[in-house]
């Protein structure tokens, strides 16, 4: 076994990233860079990485990205303000899974806070120690609050130095741990959450992983809770555990219990057939894909970019529902072909079907499907 096949083996095995082609090159220069660091070849490297945990966390830091932002996706948020008001008076968890470094956890102690719901708590983890320090730091630069409003800006951060540190009164209110999904190991940390964001990590993960990530989250949390999802995620089956639902507007699952769980909550009913517009389609993409039927979300997904042929995000998620199926050559001509409608676009295209993101993250989305890397 080569030392990149050995390198990615343990990547996926221990946390749960997968194996993609065009990420090899990169995964090599990784290689070849922290073996030259360290003063030895590549394949002692490597197999120091399979028998010294410091050295893998080492190796998985340098490889995984812990890019985020505050209220990224404020509509998400809007949602999780709509449930947290709505709910009994008992304390609950937030579960902040791959909180990256820590905008979104600190972001949801914000909006909490300003439900006044005090007995709310969030639990922040992430596989990254690095991503995790940051956390636990709590300082952000002038250009990491970007999406804090002035009056967010004046209530919750004090100016420092060279940016900003979160308050106090809101670093009491997260909780932040070590926690690998790939790993069996939730339910010990997390104490039956009752919302999960976990937004723009399946998109990492193998077909399998994310499958067995998905049945982890089930089990860690409470019946009748809410899972949020990014909507780069791809996810897989859902139906055993979650029921696609809508609150205040914005898609996500519910926690099933012993009988399916039919209440929607918001706007929208979960079983209504959407129009068969851009969007339309997009979301019938999205319901099929989550139910598991790959070939109904890939003709969905193929329909919307015969409506219109220059829409980015159509090939995007064309393309994910093809990866997820296991058909990678044409999975990469689609988001090849995402790429080349955000060239050619005049920068006008609605992406309102990303929830909040903006052109920059899904063209990082995009480059990473190409070449392993985030831009």
């Amino acid at each position: 076994m080569s030392s990149l096949t050995h390198a990615s083996s343990l990547l996926r095995s221990r946390a749960g990233l997968k194996a993609e082609p065009a990420a090899q090159a990169r995964l090599e220069r990784l290689l070849q860079e922290s073996a030259t660091l360290a003063g030895i070849p590549v394949d002692d490297y490597v197999s120091m990485v399979d028998t010294q945990p410091a050295a893998f966390d080492d190796l998985l830091d340098r490889v995984t990205v812990q890019h985020s932002a505050f209220f990224r996706d404020p509509a998400q948020f809007a949602a999780l303000d709509h449930l947290a008001r709505r709910a009994d008076q008992s304390q609950h968890v937030v579960w902040s899974a791959a909180c990256g470094n820590g905008q979104e956890p600190y972001s949801l102690a914000m909006a909490l806070d300003e439900t006044g719901r005090g007995d709310w708590q969030v639990v922040a983890t992430d596989v990254s120690f690095h991503a995790l320090a940051r956390a636990e730091k709590a300082h952000y630069t002038e250009t990491e609050v970007q999406g804090l409003s002035n009056e967010r800006r004046h209530r919750y951060l004090t100016p420092s130095q060279d940016g900003y540190d979160v308050v106090p009164s809101i670093r009491r209110r997260v909780r932040i741990a070590h926690h690998n999904l790939a790993l069996d190991e939730a339910t010990s940390i997390v104490p039956k959450p009752a919302i999960v964001f976990c937004r723009n990590v399946l998109m990492y993960f193998g077909r399998e992983e994310s499958t067995a990530c998905i049945q982890r989250i089930a089990s860690a949390m409470a019946s009748g809770g809410h899972l949020f999802l990014g909507h780069s995620d791809s996810p897989g089956p859902m139906t055993r555990f979650f029921a696609e639902v809508w609150v205040a507007g914005v898609h996500c699952y519910q926690r099933l219990a012993a009988v399916p769980v039919a209440s929607v909550v918001g706007k929208q009913s979960a079983g209504a057939r959407p129009p068969r517009d851009l969007p339309g389609l997009l979301t019938e993409g999205d319901r099929a894909a989550a139910s598991g039927d790959l070939r109904a979300a890939v003709r969905a997904f193929r329909q919307a970019t015969y409506l219109d042929p220059n829409v980015a995000i159509a090939y995007f998620q064309l393309g994910a529902a093809l990866e997820l199926a296991g058909d990678a050559r044409e999975a990469r001509r689609a988001f090849g072909a995402a790429g080349l409608a955000m060239v050619n676009g005049d920068g006008s295209e609605d992406i309102s079907g990303l929830g909040g993101y903006t052109r920059r993250d899904l063209a990082s989305a995009i480059a990473y499907k190409l070449t392993g890397a985030v831009r």
